[in-house]
């Protein structure tokens, strides 16, 4: 008897990644987005809602450890499509940086009339 072989399913792996744009022209009509780096991450399919919340942190190391200027930037956890781009969105983030941490909106201080 000829051993013939048989199918087994494999699931297909889905690559996953944080990924770092600076985005240029802010608020405008000509925003746009120039990505500064991916890297992949692996997704524990245990736990799968604990990847997002390592978004900000790796981008705010990032940005602290790369020698970003002042400007907007915008981190996203994403699939990848077949040429290592990122594709489906999952989560995302907009970071207003000051070049050494993060910008935040000035709190309105209580009136003391």
């Amino acid at each position: 008897m000829k051993d013939t072989g048989r199918w087994v399913y494999q699931e297909e792996q889905v690559p996953y990644a944080f990924s770092l744009c600076r985005v240029l022209d802010a608020g405008t009509a000509d925003q746009s987005y120039d990505l500064l780096g991916i890297v992949r991450v692996r997704v524990d399919r245990l736990h799968p809602e604990r990847l997002p919340a390592g978004l900000r942190p790796w981008a705010l190391a990032t940005l602290a450890n790369g020698g970003y200027g002042f400007g907007r930037f915008y981190a996203s956890y994403s699939t990848l499509d077949e040429d290592g781009e990122p594709d489906s969105n999952l989560a995302d983030e907009y970071i207003d940086w000051s070049g050494s941490e993060v910008l935040s909106p000035q709190q309105a201080q209580p009136s003391t009339r």
